[in-house]
């Protein structure tokens, strides 16, 4: 049987080959028509994905303009390769040849490393894959359960602002940007553009992109900085994109900014200094002479009452400390949640917690306050693993 295949196969790939070469350039205008169908269908599947929600109003114009001028072109080819001289293309012999040769030296290939005689291994005998989703952990589980979960309230009550800021929340915990960012939008139309849900939106579609910013992502951080200037993500993404463009003393001159009008024991202080150096040393300038701007002064002078006085002592690292605990949108979300949507959200926490410790694990704070949450849990053995890394962490 499977040489019997093979042979069918070697006949329909050389036939596929051969035979556009005898109906000449006719041919070419064929392959125009179905780039033009590809196109037209792109623009219909587009279309659905903005009316779903799944895209951006400003992505997908911009993606409906790229495809319109493909459009264009494949039709202008289309035109220009029309012709009725039906002659075959020059380089036939070549063609043959290499339709032949291939299959003739995938079989002799075949025959010296391959093993014909194996048997079948089908899909749903493979236990390797079967078990993948198995291996995946329960925080990872619950959380995309209660993702779904709130979805479905959300159909049901689409005007929850709540629910949507808190279902965009969940979508990027589990690293689904495209999924939150369209949450988040839901979000922002309900808040009127509240600027912390803006900053939210255009970060996940910022991640959503690989971190390749848009005049739409960076506009919208602007935007949420312009209507709360205290807000510290829309300042660090726009001195992000100032390094990314090459301008690396205009960033470390926002993060300047940005430290000025935050509290010395903010959570992310250490990571704005280290980047700030990183930028000095690949920019060669002193980022000790960068002085805070007029307007980061006037916002400090603002902050100063909620502000400590001095700073936190210095650590030996840079590295960024764990995330806070969640946010005040989301313990009021969790309010309404049923008792086991909540105790799944409370070990999805504790879990990116966790793990935001394993890559940052020169942070006090955050093993107290994961034996804590351990602990309240009942999770005594993991309890008792954080404090030695924190025993441990106070010894070096």
């Amino acid at each position: 049987m499977f040489w019997a295949l093979a042979g069918i196969l070697i006949v329909v790939v050389i036939a596929v080959l051969v035979m556009p070469q005898f109906v000449g350039v006719r041919n070419v205008a064929r392959r125009a028509e179905y780039d033009i169908n590809v196109f037209k269908d792109q623009l219909a599947e587009l279309d659905r994905d903005q009316a779903e929600g799944r895209i951006a109003d400003t992505e997908a114009d911009a993606a409906r303009l790229e495809i319109q001028r493909r459009l264009l072109n494949a039709g202008d080819a289309a035109e220009k390769e029309k012709s009725p001289d039906g002659t075959p293309r020059k380089g036939l012999t070549a063609v043959i040849v290499a339709a032949l040769a291939v299959p003739i030296v995938s079989v002799v290939f075949y025959l010296q490393t391959g093993t014909p005689g194996m048997p079948d291994f089908p899909l749903a005998e493979r236990t390797d894959i079967r078990k993948a989703p198995e291996a995946a952990g329960f925080e990872g589980r619950s959380l995309r359960e209660l993702a779904d979960r709130l979805q479905e309230r959300l159909r049901d009550n689409p005007n929850d602002e709540k629910g949507w800021t808190l279902l965009g929340r969940t979508y990027a915990n589990i690293g689904e940007s495209r999924l939150a960012a369209a949450a988040y939008q839901r979000a922002v139309e309900l808040t009127n553009r509240d600027p912390e849900l803006l900053a939210d939106w255009a970060e996940a579609r910022l991640m959503a992109r690989n971190g390749n910013f848009t005049p739409e992502i960076f506009g919208d951080f602007l935007e949420a900085r312009d209507k709360n200037p205290l807000l510290p993500k829309p300042w660090f993404y726009v001195g992000l994109d100032k390094a990314m463009g090459g301008d690396l003393e205009g960033a470390a001159q926002i993060w300047t900014d940005l430290l000025t009008i935050q509290p010395a024991d903010a959570p992310f202080v250490a990571a704005i200094r280290d980047q700030i150096a990183r930028a000095a040393k690949e920019g060669g300038f002193d980022a000790s002479k960068i002085e805070p701007s007029d307007t980061a002064k006037r916002l400090a002078e603002r902050m100063a009452p909620t502000m400590p006085r001095e700073a936190p002592a210095a650590r030996g690292d840079t590295t960024a400390p764990a995330q806070p605990g969640p946010t005040r949108e989301q313990v009021e979300a969790a309010q309404e949640m049923t008792a086991e949507e909540r105790n799944a959200f409370i070990r999805s926490m504790v879990a990116r917690l966790a793990e935001k410790l394993e890559e940052n694990p020169n942070d006090p704070t955050g093993w107290q306050r994961l034996i804590r949450a351990y602990e309240v849990l009942g999770e005594t053995e993991k309890a008792a693993e954080a404090r030695k890394r924190l025993e441990a962490l106070k010894t070096n």
